[in-house]
């Protein structure tokens, strides 16, 4: 059985981070209200007086435990365009791990080549080409009570990351705020006139293309240096600079004895989409950023020879790829506190998938019963076992960038198949539509005949039994029906009724 380590902090409102995460969050009686009145109807019309709670939220793709794109770094890498968040490819995000331990590095002292040496020689480990090389500064270690945490933690310098790029390792990783140096010391020492000094390995990017992620925590949690993969799938924002991870170490010997293919499973977070709901991804350049950074600091902007492109993310939990945790469905489940999608365990996201194909026998609207369940697993020779995780494909996800009806083009599962599919031991079911409800229009014409029953009858069953359901994938790539891991950690938002996931099919070769 695999056993995984979260090496994620918490992105939350109150946080000690140098910009702020804006968070509304709508109410499950909130939501009962704008829904009722959206499609003017009384509360008392629907089948319980609260509705499905929902978050609008506002941060840069840069806070919390994230990857940052080589774009980030320069608009070009080797000469070429540089890769956005959404062109990095996933092998780059999951291989053998290595931590290497400096701790006891003071602030002010950089992680030098000789470090990097003596501390690989200590663990008696030797780098391989694509491995993720990890530093343990200790800098998350504060993140949480202290707001100078981003000054609590040394930095590599240039011929650390020579000595390691020599390797052939491509991704690293820090617990600490930037894998620089500590911004004040780099910026105290910018002012006194060593532009060098500014940012160099984050520099390093524009001849070397590579990238790393930032404020990983709990590396104390994992019981060796090496002998692990990390997974590091970042979030798809459509042409971000960055975006979060939910970063995990995972111990499980399925991954080394296959030969894998990695298949993008997710749909982005983009402007203009035909959601529901609007989400704004505004990037703000190198040279917008260097700009302000000069005149925050009364320099020339000649004087600053580098200043990363930086997204500011406005939109809600629920857009693209997401995970709905049972607090989304109601604020209890079976009389218990509803978990929130921060208190999901990560287990539930990595496990067996099954792909139930009905995008080609089923119309939006149509009903998936019990008998259309077992009538697919038989086909394609597969008994479910506990915790498998299913994903429905309807057909919804090949027009979700081209259809502005894209929300109801839903297929509807019976409750009776839900219950059926929980029966089993399933705990996650994936689809990609923007619902497994089926189209709202229907369901709130029934309502106005005095039809309750079926009126989101999938949502409302999550106040009855936990589970969780992963919606608007893209399941048009799978090669084949079984034989594959999902792969679908939500991201650490606390408190929340959803999150964002990078969901990712690991299928056999």
């Amino acid at each position: 059985m695999a056993k995984i380590y979260d090496l994620s902090v918490s992105l939350r409102t109150e946080n000690m981070e140098s910009s702020e995460v804006k968070l509304t969050s709508v109410t499950h009686d909130e939501a009962a209200r704008i829904f009722a009145k959206r499609h003017n109807l009384k509360v008392s019309d629907l089948p319980q007086a609260s509705f499905f709670s929902t978050e609008r939220i506002q941060l840069r793709s840069h806070l919390g435990t994230h990857l940052d794109a080589p774009y980030h770094f320069y608009p070009t890498s080797e000469g070429r365009p540089a890769k956005l968040i959404d062109e990095v490819p996933l092998k780059w995000c999951i291989s053998d791990g290595v931590v290497l331990d400096f701790r006891h590095k003071k602030p002010s002292e950089p992680i030098t080549e000789y470090d990097v040496a003596s501390e690989l020689e200590r663990i008696g480990y030797r780098p391989k080409r694509d491995d993720i090389v990890v530093l343990r500064t200790g800098g998350t270690d504060h993140y949480d009570n202290d707001p100078r945490f981003a000054e609590s933690a040394a930095g590599m310098n240039g011929g650390a990351l020579n000595y390691v790029f020599r390797f052939g390792v491509k991704v690293m990783a820090t617990d600490s705020a930037t894998i620089d140096m500590p911004i004040p010391l780099m910026t105290e020492r910018l002012v006194k006139g060593d532009k060098a000094a500014y940012f160099p390995i984050h520099r390093a990017g524009r001849l070397t293309e590579w990238t790393h992620a930032e404020k990983l925590a709990n590396l104390g949690s994992l019981p060796a240096p090496f002998g692990f993969k990390l997974m590091f799938f970042p979030v798809k924002i459509a042409r971000g600079t960055g975006a979060w991870i939910r970063a995990v170490a995972i111990e499980d010997a399925w991954l080394s004895s296959h030969r894998l293919r990695l298949v993008d499973l997710s749909l982005p977070i983009m402007n203009h989409s035909f959601e529901p709901g609007e989400s704004r991804v505004m990037t703000v350049h190198h040279d917008q950023n260097q700009r302000a950074k000069a005149k925050r600091l009364r320099m020339p902007v000649s004087e600053i020879i580098h200043l990363g492109a930086m997204d500011i993310v406005e939109t809600y939990t629920h857009a693209g790829t997401h995970v709905d945790a049972p607090y989304h469905f109601g604020p209890t489940c079976d009389g218990r506190r509803a978990s929130t999608v921060d208190e999901l365990p990560l287990d539930w996201f990595y496990s067996d998938g099954v792909l139930l194909d009905f995008s080609a026998t089923k119309r939006p609207g149509e009903n998936i019963s019990v008998a259309d369940l077992a009538g697919n697993l038989e086909r394609i020779g597969h008994r479910l076992k506990d915790q498998d995780i299913v994903l429905i494909r309807t057909g919804a996800a090949d027009r979700f960038s081209d259809d502005p009806n894209f929300s109801d083009l839903s297929l509807a599962l019976d409750k009776k198949a839900l219950l059926w599919l929980l029966d089993q031991g399933v705990h996650v079911i994936g689809c990609d539509a923007e619902s497994l409800d089926g189209p709202v229009g229907p369901m709130v014409e029934a309502l106005r005949a005095g039809k309750k029953e079926g009126f989101f009858s999938i949502h409302y069953a999550g106040r009855e039994r936990e589970f969780c359901l992963i919606h608007k994938m893209d399941l048009s790539s799978l090669p084949r029906a079984h034989g594959f891991k999902v792969v679908a950690f939500p991201i650490k938002l606390e408190g929340c009724s959803a999150a964002w996931t990078r969901a990712v099919a690991l299928v056999e070769m």
